[in-house]
């Protein structure tokens, strides 16, 4: 907190520097409620219109100072956290967490309303409509000449070392 001399040589007419001591002394009285009779500062101070400047701008610093330090009204946090918290449950009474979510809910139930629709007509349809589906059974005779028919013939293989070797340098030359 800022003294008094700090105040008076901070205000913008400064007054006298010989008084200044005695102002202070003025204001610290004023302040403890037991102001000093000073003669001589009275009778300069109706003199200098600097040091009562001086004098009427400390004064009012120090009680903005004083009223700064300690608030006029005294808060009750708890009243105030009961005001918000009231004020919070009327906004979601108003618009509640059901009413942020009724579209997306709306929109769901037509979604889920439209596909078991879709399933239910294709179902009919595939009962009614689609060509019957026979599993056909698999006889041993028939699964090895099936598998084999559609595969082209082998190579025939070399017989001796020779045609390998033979064979391998035809390759080889070709390129």
């Amino acid at each position: 907190m800022l003294n008094w001399t700090t105040r008076l040589s901070a205000s913008k007419a400064s007054g006298c520097p010989k008084y200044n001591a005695r102002l202070e002394d003025r204001l610290a009285g004023d302040s403890q409620g037991n102001a000093r009779v000073d003669a001589d500062l009275d009778d300069h101070l109706l003199g200098c219109e600097g040091c009562r400047k001086a004098l009427a701008d400390a004064a009012l610093s120090s009680v903005l100072f004083r009223e700064a330090a300690a608030p006029r009204v005294a808060y009750n946090l708890d009243a105030f956290a009961a005001r918000v918290m009231a004020a919070i449950r009327g906004e979601s009474r108003l618009y509640g967490v059901a009413g942020i979510w009724r579209p997306l809910d709306m929109l769901a139930s037509r979604f889920a309303l439209a596909a078991a629709v879709l399933l239910l007509a294709v179902s009919v349809y595939l009962a009614e409509f689609a060509p019957p589906f026979h599993v056909p059974t698999i006889s041993s005779e028939t699964s090895q000449t099936e598998v084999g028919a559609g595969m082209p013939e082998p190579p025939a293989q070399p017989s001796s070392q020779d045609e390998v070797l033979t064979s391998l340098a035809e390759k080889t030359n070709d390129f």
